[in-house]
């Protein structure tokens, strides 16, 4: 598996992970401590992993990082994933503005609201590149021409 391909698995397996540790947290402090705040970017801390792919998965000696195709397939997924992320960011800013009216936003909307589309933001741009790789086939020599030409 290509190291581009590993990184959006590894990405989304990580937020779903982070999602489903916050899912739980937030229940068990809802639940039992019936607090009236609660703060969803602490038990979200575990997104933090999602950085550290370098130290999870080092390059060997004498592996490349990516060619040209991983780098047209990366620079694709990043206009789908800030195309998606403008248009979800215009939407949170509007939906407010049409559901109030001239009334109040809680200052707690705004950060939740970027949170979420930074988390939109990564798991478009993972889709979009696994999505790459299934549309234009594996990732390893299959696509290389065989030993003698082209039959």
């Amino acid at each position: 598996m290509n190291r581009v391909l590993k990184y959006a698995w590894y990405q989304l397996i990580v937020i779903a992970a982070a999602m489903i540790w916050a899912g739980v947290f937030a229940w068990v402090v809802l639940t039992w401590w019936r607090q009236n705040e609660f703060s969803a970017f602490i038990p979200l801390a575990p997104l933090a992993l999602v950085h550290l792919y370098r130290v999870f998965f080092p390059l060997k000696a004498g592996q490349i990082a990516f060619d040209e195709r991983d780098e047209a397939i990366m620079n694709r997924a990043t206009k789908i994933a800030f195309i998606v992320f403008w248009y979800a960011f215009i939407l949170s800013c509007i939906i407010p503005l049409i559901v109030i009216g001239n009334g109040r936003i809680h200052v707690s909307y705004l950060g939740l609201m970027l949170f979420v589309l930074a988390l939109i933001l990564r798991i478009v741009w993972s889709v979009a590149v696994i999505l790459q790789y299934g549309r234009t086939g594996s990732d390893d020599t299959s696509d290389l021409i065989p030993e003698g030409g082209a039959a």
